[in-house]
């Protein structure tokens, strides 16, 4: 694949033409993003005029075109600064900073945008990268966009921290059993009812780190009874956190990128493997 730095540039003048074409101004700004969003609405409107292959290839070309201008403006508006410039990644450009695993995938994005519709909207994509551009990272702000998974099977792709409120809730309640956050480095569980639940948090999936979130208060490391509306379990009295402890410790898990900064900020015990 030819260097998609060299190329990207042609690529995002061309979506900014074929705006113009449509009354419409691609301005390299935040604010032109809204724009894009509208055009692929469009698409997403029209997905039935698309069932076929060549109408599938049109779809990837659109999200190309228009992911690409996307990631223009977020280099220009920062990202080029902090490292960041085009990758392949399975074959899909992604912006990137070379050596680490930080990624950003505006084209996956668009693509997502015109087969899912508002729910993939760019608006909330684009606010958690410019939460990173405005000099949020990697410490503070929202910046894991994890997929989510329930119990029952519900899957969502890239929610931010506002959504997972939600999820908590469905624990809560007895609705679901679990809940897992998954992101780039590993995966964040938790299962119980009311105010017991407990917790743990996975990194590195090939070298297997794993932490059970405790209850920094309590002490006592016996086994007792936790039951939920799926089952009986039998946990240590420690690794029982509350509803508090738990929204902190998934407050913490969005809005710490790096596995060190998130341990920092919460009680914690290795996991034995």
């Amino acid at each position: 694949m030819k260097n998609f730095n060299d190329i990207a540039g042609s690529i995002a003048k061309d979506a900014v033409t074929y705006a113009a074409k449509n009354g419409a101004v691609l301005d390299y700004t935040q604010e032109s993003v809204r724009n894009v969003d509208d055009f692929l609405g469009a698409f997403h409107d029209s997905l039935d005029q698309y069932d076929n292959d060549e109408g599938a290839k049109t779809l990837w070309n659109a999200a190309v075109l228009f992911g690409t201008y996307i990631g223009e403006v977020l280099l220009r508006c920062g990202l080029a600064e902090k490292g960041f410039v085009w990758l392949e990644d399975d074959g899909i450009p992604i912006l990137s900073i070379p050596g680490s695993q930080t990624s950003v995938s505006p084209i996956t994005k668009a693509h997502k945008r015109i087969l899912n519709g508002a729910e993939d909207g760019l608006a909330g994509f684009t606010d958690v990268v410019f939460s990173v551009v405005n000099g949020e990272w990697p410490k503070t702000g929202v910046l894991r966009v994890p997929d989510v998974e329930t119990a029952s099977g519900e899957k969502t792709e890239r929610i931010v921290y506002k959504e997972s409120d939600h999820y908590i809730s469905l624990v809560a309640q007895g609705d679901e059993d679990f809940v897992i956050f998954k992101s780039h480095d590993g995966f964040f569980q938790f299962y119980g009812i009311g105010n017991q639940f407990i917790c743990e948090a996975w990194f590195n999936l090939n070298g297997r780190r794993a932490y059970a979130l405790v209850n920094p208060d309590c002490t006592n490391t016996k086994r007792v009874k936790l039951v939920t509306p799926y089952g009986k379990y039998t946990p240590r009295e420690r690794d029982i956190i509350s509803l508090e402890q738990l929204k902190t410790a998934v407050y913490e898990y969005f809005s710490n990128l790096e596995e060190a900064d998130f341990l920092a900020k919460v009680p914690h015990e290795t996991i034995d493997m």
